[in-house]
């Protein structure tokens, strides 16, 4: 019994904040907001050639890491908003990283990304397994705001409509406030 408590309380409880947190038609987007930036611990991923990748190598833009599997509903349906996000605002000041905690199952990521037609240019994997422990999720997905420093500005569990206006005009006013 115990087994099953732990095995399935992040997702209770994921239940339980997902009314408040999540984006609605009408709705302002929300996305919480740290008082001060916390340092943030480093992980390791790839890209889907293989290539090593940091937090670090993002440093000097903000980042929003989104943390996803290819097993999670609502991850995979925000998968298109995220690069379209990208698309909107990414460049020398911003950057989506939607990465996939699907280790070793490196052909499953890709054959989701080609059904969904996005960029396969856009694929990370955490190989380890290791970045929901070490980052502190609990609960999928989940994405977090990174500022130009590295140091993590906001948090959000659930799922969201990325690509929204609501949405953008956050992360282009949040730019402007960290600046």
């Amino acid at each position: 019994m115990k087994q099953f408590i732990k095995r399935f309380l992040p997702f209770v409880m994921l239940l339980a904040i997902l009314p408040d947190t999540t984006f609605a038609e009408g709705k302002r987007f929300v996305f919480g907001i740290h008082p001060t930036p916390k340092e943030i611990p480093e992980i390791a991923f790839e890209d889907l050639e293989g290539q090593q990748f940091t937090l670090e190598d993002f440093e000097g833009k903000y980042l929003l890491l989104n943390v996803w599997a290819t097993w999670c509903p609502p991850c995979r349906k925000e998968l298109p908003d995220l690069q379209g996000l990208q698309q909107e605002l990414g460049g020398q000041q911003f950057q989506v990283v939607a990465l996939s905690t699907d280790a070793g199952k490196r052909a499953s990521v890709l054959r989701l990304y080609q059904e969904l037609g996005l960029d396969e240019d856009s694929i990370f994997i955490d190989q380890t397994g290791s970045a929901m422990r070490r980052l502190g999720i609990f609960a999928m997905p989940t994405t977090l705001l990174i500022d130009p420093q590295g140091r993590e500005i906001g948090r959000k569990p659930g799922p969201a409509e990325w690509d929204s206006d609501s949405a953008i005009s956050f992360f282009e006013e949040q730019m402007v406030e960290f600046e």
